[in-house]
């Protein structure tokens, strides 16, 4: 445990989470778990070009994913997959539905 502490020291160069460095072993704890959910949500690919993904409905995404509308509409509002609502209708990136797609098939 103090080895992971005196590594997860030398990772963060953030301040300490507790004032006048109470409690060090609860403040790196704390950072490395901090540290390693930012590493297992970080992804290596690179971010997708908005101006070249393509713009789908409600509609055609729910038809790929192969659920209704309604479905998709609470996963939505859930945020277990990625869209917006500029007006009254969502719209969907085909980079996101194939994101959650991937996810959920493994």
């Amino acid at each position: 445990m103090k080895q992971n502490i005196q590594q997860t020291n030398k990772l963060f160069t953030m301040s300490t989470l507790f004032p006048e460095g109470m409690f060090p072993e609860l403040d790196a704890y704390i950072k490395s778990i901090i540290y390693n959910e930012m590493r297992r949500h970080a992804s290596n690919a690179p971010p997708p070009d908005i101006d070249k993904d393509e713009i789908w409905t409600l509609k055609k995404a729910a038809s790929v994913i192969g659920i209704s509308t309604q479905t998709l509409s609470k996963m939505l509002l859930r945020e277990e997959i990625v869209g917006v609502k500029p007006g009254k209708k969502w719209k969907l990136t085909k980079h996101n539905v194939t994101k959650y797609m991937n996810r959920n098939s493994n």
